[in-house]
């Protein structure tokens, strides 16, 4: 008799992993009065938490357990322990980093794909999910006037994405051999272009991509913190000259410290004179291509070669959701198509094979979020919050500028302030707002803006008022 056969699963005790309707019951109610009672408390959190170091050193040192837990001693956990020593991101002053509160339904999609269990890289294990990944894309596809031959894959973020993006354009760079040979073969060094206000993401791309962060071009910014194009052209005229091989500029759709959009169809028209692939790094400010105050802007993204974004971000999903997209999907399949004999894998007009356009073989359902969030709140909704957010921003420029004790330390173009008390240097700010995040009132960030030092708010989160503004500034100047 076959082994399989003669395996009785009721000996191994398997029932034991899953719940009965009595303990599904159980579970939804915990959960349910958790998530409410948490959700209304967080007003009244301190948005970073006083640590208790005994109890999450006793956390760290617990044993393995051999026997279970009942379903009430793990919530009872959760309150005593993690809640009270977690950041509360969902905070309305909660407002350091490009990191936003998520809407009300993520949640609940999360709970959804993690039930249904998709392994989102062969349409044999995920047809349905196919399908929403494909329709998410071309949302994104057409959003940003890419064209018909452009494709993508959801990501865990933007640095991802990033990662992605930047493996297309070497590989194309390389040529036919890139996959066989790699850098090896390459007899000159490949060498990409970027601003000095770039996220960190395209330098760990660069290093991970074996391109040598020595081969890295930080190109300064002018008074706007936009990339300057006269020293691009000089940088890369300069590299052709010395013998290396100018293949990608990155261009930034919102650079991390203070918003700036890089002159993106300059950008565009540029690379494509000169033959470089253009990366738009766009995972912080590309989907505010929904609104149409910064529609205009973001157009430039129609050119490019690829683009990086995050659905965590704009479309207020939880952690994680990235996306890149690129502009023929060749590209893709050019890089990071395999086919091992023991995945069943077919063509099919209908479907894709995620797993031959990214590195990742185990993926989630992140697509479901994503689709759900823009189905149930509309594009409408996010143009609106999007247009709150610098309203926000702006709004508290506007207070900056009326207290004497401030000052900006750039324009306010997006949803992020950078400013600093004038009577303090560069470390009496930092201890400044050290002070504000150890009292727990707000959790803002650090700034550095041309060589000087000071703060930095982001408006990302759905709860954060006026009056919240108003209360950290007045924090601030008590310190």
């Amino acid at each position: 008799m076959p082994f399989l056969l003669q395996f009785n699963c009721h000996d191994r005790n398997v029932d034991s992993l899953l719940f009965t309707q009595e303990q599904h019951d159980q579970a939804a109610a915990l959960l349910a009065s958790f998530s409410q009672r948490y959700l209304a408390s967080l007003d009244s959190l301190p948005v970073y938490p006083p640590l208790d170091r005994p109890a999450l050193r006793g956390l760290k040192e617990q044993p393995l357990p051999r026997a279970g837990q009942p379903l009430e001693a793990l919530f009872e956990e959760l309150e005593r322990v993690v809640v009270p020593n977690s950041t509360h991101t969902a905070h309305p002053r909660f407002l350091p980093y490009v990191q936003p509160s998520p809407n009300a339904l993520s949640p609940y999609a999360d709970h959804v794909a993690a039930t249904l269990n998709q392994n989102c890289n062969l349409w044999h294990l995920s047809p349905a999910a196919n399908a929403v990944e494909q329709t998410v894309l071309r949302w994104f596809v057409e959003l940003f006037g890419l064209p018909g031959t452009a494709g993508g894959i959801i990501t865990s973020g933007g640095s991802m994405a990033n990662a992605v993006a930047l493996t297309a354009a070497r590989d194309h760079a390389l040529g036919p051999g890139a996959r066989r040979e790699g850098l090896q073969g390459q007899r000159a060094p490949l060498v990409l272009y970027t601003s000095e206000e770039v996220h960190s993401s395209i330098g760990k791309a660069v290093s991970l991509l074996g391109l040598g962060t020595q081969n890295l071009r930080y190109i300064a910014t002018g008074d706007d913190f936009r990339i300057r194009l006269d020293l691009l052209a000089e940088a890369v005229a300069s590299d052709r000259a010395a013998g290396r091989i100018p293949f990608c500029v990155v261009g930034s759709a919102g650079t991390v410290t203070t918003g700036a959009i890089d002159p993106l169809e300059a950008l565009a028209h540029f690379c494509r004179a000169q033959d470089l692939w253009l990366h738009i790094d766009g995972a912080y400010g590309a989907l505010a291509a929904l609104s149409e105050r910064f529609r205009g802007p973001l157009t430039g993204i129609r050119l490019a070669d690829s683009v990086s974004l995050d659905p965590h971000k704009f479309l207020f999903c939880s952690f994680e959701a990235g996306c890149v997209l690129v502009r023929n999907r060749q590209h893709l399949l050019a890089s990071f198509s395999a086919h091992p004999s023991y995945l069943t894998m077919s063509e099919d007009e209908d479907f894709i094979d995620f797993a031959n356009q990214g590195p990742q073989l185990s993926r989630a359902f992140k697509a479901l979020k994503v689709w759900w969030s823009l189905k149930h709140f509309g594009a409408d909704a996010y143009a609106a919050v999007i247009d709150h957010m610098h309203h926000l921003a702006t709004y508290m420029g506007e207070q900056i500028a009326a207290r004497s004790r401030y000052e900006l330390l750039a324009p306010v173009v997006f949803n992020c302030v950078c400013f600093r008390r004038k009577d303090l240097d560069g470390e009496g700010n930092l201890r400044a707002l050290q002070s504000l995040l150890e009292s727990g009132t707000a959790f803002l960030g650090p700034a550095l803006v041309k060589g000087r030092t000071g703060l930095r708010a982001c408006f990302m989160n759905l709860r954060t008022t006026e009056a919240d503004v108003r209360l950290i500034l007045d924090a601030l100047e008590s310190r």
